[in-house]
């Protein structure tokens, strides 16, 4: 059904079809209004994308599992919606929306939220720890972000993914517990060996001062005789981008980083690996970037095991959407390692009175 751009409104028969599993609407531009009293026990997959006239969505989706709201004139969600409990992916990117139920913490399968231009929205409530994605990306109008109250809670998540970008009007406090809330995390999938590239963004211009090893400049030389080495669990980096003001962001995709270590005591010898940052070219202020990547932690242990002193290098370019476009080099405002330990880790779990 999608593309009827002379959909007006969904007939009640559809709502009562007991084996409706999938419902693609996308870019139904007429329609109004999805609403019904009836429960949709069999809808898995709901498409409401670009239906740009759609403005009241009310109804009991029990089993839905991926909700796309993108693009629709919505300013808020029913207060059932705490009930969806087998939903995973919520899209509600360019809608109208102000505010998110509390009652969202109770979706514990929930695993992406996709919430970027939402102009409107002004606070964000406590997730479920399940949530693994959370793309937040000019919502200029957003002050208060929450998250569980104690360390113990916030230990239990599972966030891989957690982007702020050109939210510029964050409050002290938010922007704060923003980056408690990435140290926890970079420190549990250091400490785990975890096998995945764990990515974290919010406003900010410095490397935070629990980095170990920190410089304005694109090297440095780092030394981890013991105690790093007793027993190192992995490396956390810290990216800071300068505000960008060229229009070649418009056709860039993403930055890509290149961690070299390099040799400083014997022949030279050289090592590399590329870390992959989506949407970090669009960044229009100041931002900070921290990072966990198992293959570059990897490198540097390795690298830490023959050699205890060695210099790190970055160099950070932009990756083109065109292919006529070429990639130019990026200049950051700050660069940081850290390596995880195990007392870092146990420290910052005494720190905060666990």
């Amino acid at each position: 059904m999608r593309y009827c751009r002379q959909l007006e409104s969904i007939h009640p028969s559809i709502f009562s079809l007991e084996k409706l599993v999938y419902l693609d609407l996308n870019n139904c531009d007429s329609l109004t209004t999805f609403t019904s009293n009836s429960n949709l026990s069999s809808l898995h997959y709901l498409n409401l994308g670009y239906c740009k006239k759609l403005s009241e969505f009310s109804v009991s989706l029990e089993n839905i599992v991926e909700l796309n709201l993108s693009w629709c004139p919505i300013n808020a969600l029913p207060s059932s919606f705490g009930c969806q409990s087998n939903l995973e992916t919520l899209d509600l990117s360019d809608t109208e929306i102000e505010s998110i139920p509390s009652s969202i913490k109770n979706l514990t399968k929930r695993r992406k939220l996709d919430i970027g231009n939402c102009s409107k929205l002004l606070a964000l409530p406590e997730f479920p720890s399940s949530l693994e994605t959370l793309i937040v990306k000019d919502c200029e109008s957003l002050k208060t972000v929450l998250f569980p109250s104690t360390v113990a809670e916030q230990l239990k998540e599972n966030k891989k993914e957690v982007e702020f970008w050109n939210c510029s009007c964050l409050d002290k406090s938010s922007l704060i517990n923003i980056g408690l809330n990435v140290q926890i995390n970079l420190m549990k999938f250091s400490n785990f060996g975890s096998d995945i590239k764990a990515v974290y963004a919010y406003p900010g211009s410095s490397v935070p001062d629990w980095f170990e090893y920190k410089t304005t400049n694109d090297d440095m030389i780092v030394d981890l005789s013991p105690p790093h080495l007793s027993p190192l669990l992995g490396f956390v980096f810290c990216f800071v981008f300068k505000r960008e003001r060229s229009l070649l962001l418009q056709i860039c995709r993403q930055v890509i980083f290149n961690i070299t270590t390099i040799d400083v005591e014997g022949d030279g010898e050289k090592d590399g690996v590329d870390i992959y940052i989506p949407g970090s070219s669009l960044a229009k202020s100041d931002h900070v970037c921290m990072v966990y990547h198992q293959q570059c932690s990897q490198l540097l242990t390795k690298k830490a095991k023959n050699q205890a002193k060695f210099k790190i290098k970055v160099t950070a370019r932009t990756s083109a959407i065109f292919p006529i476009a070429e990639s130019r080099k990026v200049k950051l405002k700050g660069f940081g390692m850290s390596p995880i330990n195990q007392s870092t880790y146990h420290n910052l779990i005494q720190k905060n009175g666990i």
